[in-house]
């Protein structure tokens, strides 16, 4: 099985501002909630953590693993997506004019495609399915929205069908997630 969270909060989740692979820390409420994580996730005999590099998605995952000692790695393919120019803009001075221009022609932006993104994260579970361990994987709202479509789709990114299901998904910090690589979808978790 493998288990997803959600990084705890950040000064810039409470802020509105678009966050991507701006280096934010916890705040002291993320801290919190990656203390609450810790202790309910005690029971799903997890093997290993896994996060994205992150200082955010690091801490929650570093704070975790005070509770379970488990062996933990980082890795940069599961980072949030890069909004390029977009990063520290508050979402409410963003227009849908300009989140056109991101999800259409992101490069205008020196931001990453969907495409891009969706490679790095095919790319780690590639590599990922050659293990059998519970694993619990800390990333960001964004990545964990491509792998929910990844899920799905398993060998190529679709735009369309990524719009129509992910894009707009509601994904708060600390949620918890799981997913049995067999199946094609990712469910939450409510412990």
């Amino acid at each position: 099985m493998i288990y997803f969270v959600r990084h705890g909060q950040t000064d810039w989740n409470v802020e509105q501002k678009t966050q991507g692979h701006t280096d934010i820390p916890l705040n002291a409420d993320g801290i919190s909630q990656a203390e609450t994580i810790a202790k309910s996730i005690l029971n799903l005999n997890i093997n290993r953590i896994i996060s994205s590099d992150l200082l955010r998605a690091r801490e929650t995952a570093e704070i975790i693993n005070q509770s379970i000692g488990v062996d933990i790695s980082f890795d940069q393919r599961l980072r949030e997506i890069n909004y390029g120019d977009l990063e520290g803009i508050p979402r409410t001075e963003l227009t849908p004019n300009i989140w056109d221009v991101f999800n259409d022609t992101p490069e205008k932006l020196n931001a990453e495609p969907m495409s891009s993104v969706f490679e790095r994260i095919k790319s780690f579970f590639d590599e990922l399915n050659q293990h059998q361990d519970n694993i619990l994987i800390v990333t960001h709202g964004g990545a964990l929205r491509i792998i929910m479509h990844y899920a799905e789709s398993r060998d190529s990114y679709d735009k369309e069908k990524y719009s129509n299901s992910h894009q707009n998904s509601k994904i708060n910090n600390a949620s918890i997630f799981q997913w049995n690589k067999e199946q094609t979808a990712i469910q939450p978790v409510f412990l």
